[in-house]
């Protein structure tokens, strides 16, 4: 499970932070068909950012839900969150509220805005809510039908050994 394996990854540095991380799945979840690349860095920077971001003494929830007719992953913390003021442009290039350049004055600005792109990208929608001082909630949600792997979904034969081109052949 990728989620898992991005939390385990990251509960020492929380734990080193004294942070508590801690991740919550529906039970019998379906497997989906996502890019596991691209969502494993949006399921990372999510949760690093909430690490970076999140006082000593605080916690942070990853879940992933069934919803019905969605699936949504969220990374819910108590941390600084986002003045109101700057959360419409949070998702834009190069772009850092002020709160986060002054706790974190080396972040580039692209990683929410990277997240976003694939999300989209893929079909999805973002989540996004916050209050400064009080913490915040970044993911993602699809719908299942875009995602579900079907029952009679077969792998790929992958395409090692094929030549292209004018008088290609396989043998």
């Amino acid at each position: 499970d990728v989620i898992q394996g991005e939390v385990d990854q990251l509960v020492e540095t929380a734990e080193s932070r004294g942070l508590e991380l801690k991740f919550e799945k529906s039970k019998d979840f379906p497997e989906l068909l996502l890019d596991e690349t691209k969502i494993r860095q949006v399921i990372m920077n999510f949760i690093d950012n909430a690490i970076y971001y999140t006082p000593s003494g605080g916690h942070i929830k990853v879940s992933l839900e069934d919803k019905g007719k969605t699936i949504e992953y969220r990374v819910t913390d108590d941390g600084m969150g986002v003045p109101k003021a700057e959360q419409h442009h949070l998702f834009n290039k190069f772009y850092r509220a002020g709160n986060a350049k002054k706790a974190r004055p080396d972040g580039t600005g692209l990683g929410l805005f990277m997240a976003k792109k694939v999300i989209v990208a893929s079909g999805g929608s973002i989540i996004f809510k916050s209050q400064e001082g009080k913490g915040s909630t970044f993911g993602f949600s699809f719908s299942k039908d875009k995602i579900l792997v079907p029952d009679d979904y077969e792998e790929p034969e992958p395409l090692n050994g094929i030549k292209v081109g004018p008088g290609a052949s396989t043998e």
